[in-house]
């Protein structure tokens, strides 16, 4: 500790080269936070779960012939002929899945008053099936029954009904318990509902949606001129289940199927653009780490060679090449202080910006605490060789005059 008071000197009388540095580093921590934080955040989206039983689920869309009443019967026997197969497990109706990007947002309120509205809601009709083929956790309340289930050609929110809503949503409407919602009557675009279940976890259809995971499941099985059907496959059958059930329906006269998918690949399509957002991110990082070394390494090599007489001069009267070295990671290391302290003064700046403006997540404190290590592990393993060759500099040279 008693170099530190002669290092301070030096940076003071030499202040350009340590300035520069400093600010580099700055920078670089502002960056390397902030681009850490998203990373993190991209990489927990990749991996957060709808609350489905992703692995064993496809959904389609099919077209249904004639007017509401054939339309009603068509569904049956569709229904019908999907369950029957060997490797499905269940099947069901339903207006809309998460991730696709295609459902209904809707509000929510205890009464019929507009100024009276909670919140927004994801909205799927669907029946009394929905809850086993989508794999959904029922933590309070009880289940659809047949006698739940309402037709409906258009709008199935129109019609007053019996739901089950997400655990977010109960808590939402009840914040102290939000088990009491169930048995209450909530108003779904001014329409009641009666809540007769909670779900664990049900996502809305849109990921990037402040209320994504705030979820309405209606027992309203509605009938357009194409129908959604979510397919539950018996486990290790999906594929063979997907085939059957496309050979079954295309046999009809004038059937097709549009996004005929699993579920994984829609959750698969929908991430892309935040796994290719975490890979890049990854990429800056290291790039950043890298840029950083060069500029620590060149800097601290100027230093060498600058100041070989005074090194020469140190270990002539009696530096060990131990304290040589000692002394300069020292050096670097009070830089690389000065332009983390800095930098998380920036770095905080920054993130205000960005949670304020892009909605993003703050940077928790100890992201701080481990990009400063990093940065200092970094910073000392550029120096480790220009300190090394710094240390080997003879006590003769400061008898040269050159």
């Amino acid at each position: 500790m008693r170099d530190v008071f002669p290092i301070l000197k030096t940076i003071k009388h030499s202040k350009l080269a340590p300035l520069l540095l400093t600010l580099q580093v700055a920078l670089t921590f502002t960056i390397l936070v902030n681009a850490m934080n998203m990373m993190v955040t991209k990489e927990a989206e990749l991996v957060k779960p709808t609350g489905l039983n992703e692995s064993e689920l496809f959904s389609f869309s099919t077209n249904l012939p004639g007017n509401q009443a054939q339309k009603s019967a068509q569904l049956e026997q569709d229904l019908a002929a999907i369950r029957a197969l060997p490797s499905v497990a269940s099947v069901s109706p339903i207006t809309g899945m998460p991730l696709t990007n295609w459902g209904r947002s809707l509000d929510v309120g205890l009464t019929d008053n507009e100024n009276d509205r909670i919140t927004h809601a994801g909205y799927y009709g669907s029946d009394h099936t929905v809850i086993e083929t989508l794999g959904l956790n029922l933590i309070a309340g009880r289940n659809f029954t047949p006698s739940d289930v309402i037709e409906q050609y258009y709008d199935g929110h129109k019609s007053s009904a019996s739901v089950i809503i997400s655990k977010q949503l109960a808590a939402k409407i009840k914040p102290q318990d939000w088990r009491s919602v169930v048995g209450d009557t909530i108003f779904v675009e001014f329409v009641p509902q009666r809540v007769i279940g909670v779900v664990d976890n049900m996502k809305a259809a849109w990921r990037f949606w402040y209320a994504y995971d705030m979820t309405v499941l209606s027992s309203v099985r509605e009938h357009y001129e194409e129908s959604m059907l979510v397919v539950r496959a018996k486990p290790g059958q999906r594929q063979q289940a997907m085939e059957a059930t496309y050979s079954l329906l295309v046999q009809q006269p004038g059937r097709h199927l549009d996004n005929f998918q699993a579920f994984t690949e829609i959750k698969k399509d929908n991430l892309q653009a935040d796994f290719a957002a975490s890979q890049t991110l990854k990429a800056v990082i290291i790039a950043l780490a890298f840029v950083t070394m060069l500029g620590i390494f060149g800097q601290a090599r100027y230093t060498v060679i600058k100041r070989r007489k005074q090194i020469g001069t140190r270990r002539a009267l009696g530096a060990t090449r131990a304290q040589v070295l000692a002394y300069l990671l020292l050096e670097n290391a009070i830089m690389m202080v000065a332009g983390i302290v800095l930098g998380s003064v920036l770095a905080i700046l920054a993130n205000m910006y960005l949670v304020n403006y892009f909605a993003l997540s703050a940077v928790p404190g100890e992201y701080l605490l481990w990009c400063a290590g990093a940065m200092i592990a970094v910073g000392q393993l550029a120096t480790l060789y220009p300190a090394v060759m710094a240390a080997r500099v003879p006590p003769a040279i400061a008898t040269r005059t050159a």
